[in-house]
């Protein structure tokens, strides 16, 4: 999960909600949200995915991110730390996060793998993964290169794909769109010779964790905690 930086007054910062997943912290009229480790990791054995195929999907291009913010926005309006923001200042921390993803800030993105779902011939949802180490899930450092990658990590396939994002319209909710770009990402990993992703969700954010167990995202142990993987 990203950190985010907003330009917010004193005052605004006071009434911004918390959530028990972020960190938050005030400087010199910005606020500081770090993500803490209240949140769940899923790792996905890929594989083909049953989607309505009467939903279209295309691959993510540059011209997308400008169209995807509102809905980037809307579909998060009353998830937190995004849910606690009045309307542009919530543009303009979509816009931080999309622009993190896409300049590799969340590791090496993977267009091939990143779609776009249409309605009306508009984009209406999006999905968007990155590669992170291959190392342990229950380990501090595992969602984050220590070094930078190599150029071709991705061909090279130096690590695991990361499902970083993926939203719906809110109109559109409920209706498979999500599953649809879950399965164009999945045909895309496995062309590129992946075997599993992983993916992160927060504690309290049940639609998100349910769409994983739905999905077949197996639980993994969060940092710290003695619990094992159950490959049996």
């Amino acid at each position: 999960m990203p950190s985010l930086t907003l330009p917010l007054t004193g005052e605004q910062f006071q009434k911004l909600p918390r959530h028990p997943a972020y960190h938050y912290e005030y400087l010199e009229g910005k606020a500081f949200l770090t993500p803490r480790s209240r949140h769940f990791h899923g790792l996905l054995t890929l594989r083909p995915v049953n989607a309505n195929a009467a939903i279209g999907v295309r691959p993510v291009v540059v011209e997308d991110f400008e169209e995807l913010l509102p809905i980037f926005a809307a579909a998060f309006q009353r998830i937190q730390p995004y849910g606690g923001l009045d309307h542009e200042t919530r543009l303009l921390a979509v816009r931080e996060a999309l622009e993190r993803t896409r300049s590799g800030g969340d590791g090496p993105w993977i267009p091939q793998a990143s779609f776009v779902a249409l309605h009306g011939g508009k984009p209406s949802g999006a999905i968007f993964i990155t590669l992170l180490p291959a190392s342990d899930p229950r380990e501090w450092d595992s969602f984050h290169w220590t070094e930078k990658p190599p150029a071709d990590a991705v061909q090279r396939r130096l690590g695991r794909p990361h499902l970083t994002w993926i939203f719906v319209s809110p109109l559109l909710a409920g209706q498979g769109v999500g599953t649809a770009l879950l399965a164009a990402a999945s045909r895309e990993l496995l062309a590129l010779g992946f075997a599993e992703m992983a993916s992160t969700f927060m504690i309290g954010n049940d639609s998100s964790m349910l769409w994983h167990w739905r999905n077949g995202f197996e639980l993994v142990s969060y940092p710290t905690s003695r619990r094992r993987r159950w490959d049996g």
